[in-house]
């Protein structure tokens, strides 16, 4: 006995308002109104035509608050400037111990700009431009 996926289908709306497995011979009952159409793609909330199954439409994308935005980008911006501080902290000490090289020398004003840049990131906009790692 071989089982298929069935979609069950408001006669009247021509939505599927269902899906069920099922060997299709033996006895079952699907309600007044209801027709048992055998596809493997349709899902609930599809439509009939009484030949072929359409999916609905994409739902719109809810766009983010202004509050959930500055929420994001704030994360963003903390998590870039943390680890900026870990890439800068022995540079500092080298500079601090007089012990740095010219290219250290190089290296952490690179990054004390790009920190520059990161808080200069306005924080209100959606999906901001961020600054690249400093070289």
């Amino acid at each position: 006995m071989e089982i298929n996926r069935y979609a069950v289908v408001d006669g009247k709306s021509g939505l599927v308002v269902n899906t069920t497995l099922w060997d299709g011979e033996s006895e079952w009952t699907c309600g007044a109104g209801l027709v048992v159409i055998p596809s493997d793609e349709a899902g609930i909330g599809w439509s009939y035509n009484g030949e072929n199954f359409t999916a609905p439409p994409e739902p719109e994308p809810i766009p983010p608050t202004p509050e959930q935005i500055l929420a994001i980008n704030r994360a963003i911006r903390d998590r870039l400037l943390a680890e900026a501080t870990l890439a800068m902290a022995p540079l500092q000490d080298a500079v601090y111990l007089d012990k740095a090289t010219p290219d250290e020398v190089s290296t952490l004003e690179g990054w004390m700009e790009y920190r520059v840049a990161i808080n200069r990131v306005n924080l209100a906009e959606n999906l901001p431009e961020w600054p690249g790692l400093p070289r």
